[in-house]
């Protein structure tokens, strides 16, 4: 009998996570209705400087180029590029988001997003801007579907 050995690493498969999108949500739901809403900035605030701690150096280093590089990197990741637009232009990143993935996904499964899921784009990237010496500033935000445009830059 012959024995056949197969060598794979993660990066070889597939990267989806769509059931990811709901945990987050369900945590942030769960502080906010507990201990209400400076706990989830304070929750927010914590997640956004651990979790983006890599782009946060990246954008010290890199620029702004590093946080257009994640997001088209994410939405690919997600096959949802038709919903990214991203501009770079003096030192200014304009984005605009036509639908959320994860929102799209959670009305999916008949979960719909808490009151407090919008600040996972006001309250976290307003975070990551200011921990990368850049400014932040929410233009627009649509609960039904995530839709949104930000910029981020030295002077907004």
């Amino acid at each position: 009998m012959t024995k056949y050995i197969m060598e794979r690493k993660a990066e070889d498969n597939k990267y989806l996570h769509k059931d990811f999108h709901l945990t987050p949500d369900l945590g942030i739901a769960y502080v906010g209705e507990n201990y209400g809403d400076l706990a989830v900035e304070k929750y927010l605030t914590q997640y956004a400087k651990s979790f983006y701690k890599p782009h946060i150096e990246e954008m010290k280093k890199d620029g702004l180029i590093a946080f257009k590089n994640y997001l088209e990197k994410i939405y690919k990741a997600e096959e949802c590029e038709d919903a990214l637009e991203i501009n770079l232009e003096n030192n200014i990143l304009k984005v605009g988001i036509k639908y959320c993935p994860a929102v799209k996904y959670m009305l999916s499964v008949g979960h719909k997003p808490s009151k407090w899921y919008k600040q996972t784009v006001s309250l976290c990237y307003a975070v990551v801007a200011k921990e990368s010496g850049y400014n932040f500033k929410l233009i627009s935000y649509d609960e039904k579907n995530g839709s949104c445009e930000f910029i981020m830059g030295d002077n907004i």
